[in-house]
C-alpha cells in the first residue's frame, strides 16, 4: 500500500458502501456541473459551445477498455452490496452442451430467462440473483478461439437462512449442459474475486516464470478482454438487488463509519491539455479482521 499521499480530513469525498466493504473516493479538483448533453445514441451537445459531435465508439470491447473497466467497476458495486458469502447464497456456473448454442447472445439470454423463470417457480420467487455472461476460449495448439459463452449465477434469498438446491435438480430445472454450485463464504472481497475471474486469465505452465515468488500461480490482468464484443449486455439482475449506497461526506466523517485502516490506496494523476487533477481511491474490508482464520478455497457443493 503507497503511504506518499493523503486527503485532507476536512476535504469531501464519496464514500461507497457495500456490506463490510467501503470505497472512498476523492478528486482534488471536482466538476458538479454537466458540461454535455447527449442527443442520441450517436451523438451529443457541447453545452458551452452549441457543438454538436459524434460520440467516439470503438469496434470492440478490447478497443474500449474504459467502457469495459467501468462495467466491471459497476459490477463489483453490485455484487459487494448484496453479497458477502453468507448461507442464504450461492454461485452457479451454468454452461452450454451444444456449442453452437453457446455462441448465440440473443439464444443464450433467452434460455437463462426461461430458466430463473422455472427455477423461481420449484423453488421460491424470493430467489434474487445477479446473472454475469462469460465468454471462454479454447486452444488449439499456438490459435486461440473464441469457443462461447457460459453463465455465473449469483442467487441468494433475503426471507431465507440458509439456501440450499440439491445439485442435481439443479441441473435438472437447467437442462442444457452441466452445473456447478459452490459456496463464497471463504472468498472476503466476492466482487473483486468474480471480477478477476472474468478478465484475468491464468499464466501458462509452459512459461518458467508462471508461478510468483510465493509459489502460487500468476494471472494475466485483462488477458479476457479481447473475448467481450462491443455491445453485448454483459449481467443482468433481478428487482431485489439493491444497489450501493454512495453519500458525499468530508473525508473525516467517512472514516470515522468505517472504523478499520484501508487496505488499498491508489493516486491517479490526470492530464488532459492545460488541465490536471488527482483522484485518490482507498478501499477498506472489515472482513479481513473477522476472518484471519477461514481456509482459502470455496466448498463446492456440486459438479458435474
Amino acid at each position: 500500500m503507497n503511504d506518499d499521499f493523503s486527503i485532507n480530513n476536512n476535504s469531501y469525498v464519496t464514500l461507497t458502501m457495500m456490506n463490510d466493504i467501503f470505497e472512498i473516493q476523492y478528486m482534488e479538483k471536482s466538476n458538479f456541473t454537466n458540461n454535455i448533453q447527449k442527443l442520441d445514441a450517436d451523438r451529443y451537445v457541447v453545452l458551452d459551445t452549441g457543438e454538436i459531435k459524434e460520440f467516439d465508439k470503438s469496434g470492440n470491447r478490447s478497443e474500449n477498455k474504459n467502457s469495459l473497466n467501468q462495467t466491471m467497476k459497476s459490477l463489483r458495486y453490485l455484487i459487494n452490496a448484496n453479497f458477502s458469502g453468507q448461507p442464504n447464497e450461492l454461485w452457479i456456473t451454468l454452461t452450454f452442451a451444444d456449442s453452437s448454442l453457446a455462441r448465440n447472445t440473443n439464444a443464450v439470454y433467452l434460455c437463462f430467462n426461461k430458466f430463473i423463470k422455472r427455477l423461481r417457480y420449484k423453488y421460491g420467487k424470493d430467489l434474487e440473483y445477479i446473472a454475469i455472461l462469460e465468454p471462454h476460449e479454447i486452444k488449439d495448439g499456438d490459435i486461440k478461439n473464441w469457443h462461447g459463452y457460459h453463465f455465473h449465477l449469483l442467487l441468494k434469498s433475503y426471507i431465507r437462512k440458509n439456501l440450499y438446491i440439491p445439485h442435481e435438480d439443479f441441473e435438472n430445472v437447467w437442462g442444457l449442459g452441466w452445473c456447478r454450485i459452490e459456496r463464497l463464504n471463504n472468498v472476503d472481497n466476492i466482487g473483486a474475486y468474480l471480477s478477476a475471474y472474468l478478465t484475468n486469465i491464468e499464466e501458462s505452465p509452459e512459461n518458467s516464470d508462471y508461478l510468483n515468488n510465493k509459489g502460487q500461480k500468476k494471472y494475466i490482468k485483462g488477458a479476457r478482454l479481447w473475448l467481450y464484443p462491443k455491445g453485448i449486455r454483459l449481467y443482468r439482475k433481478s428487482k431485489g438487488i439493491k444497489k450501493p449506497t454512495r453519500i458525499k461526506m468530508t473525508y473525516a466523517e467517512a472514516r470515522a463509519i468505517i472504523g478499520v485502516e484501508p487496505h488499498y490506496r491508489k493516486k491517479i494523476p490526470i492530464e488532459i491539455d492545460d488541465f490536471q487533477n488527482t483522484i485518490i481511491y482507498e478501499q477498506f474490508n472489515r472482513r479481513r479482521k473477522k476472518n484471519l482464520s477461514r481456509k482459502k478455497d470455496s466448498p463446492i457443493i456440486g459438479k458435474h
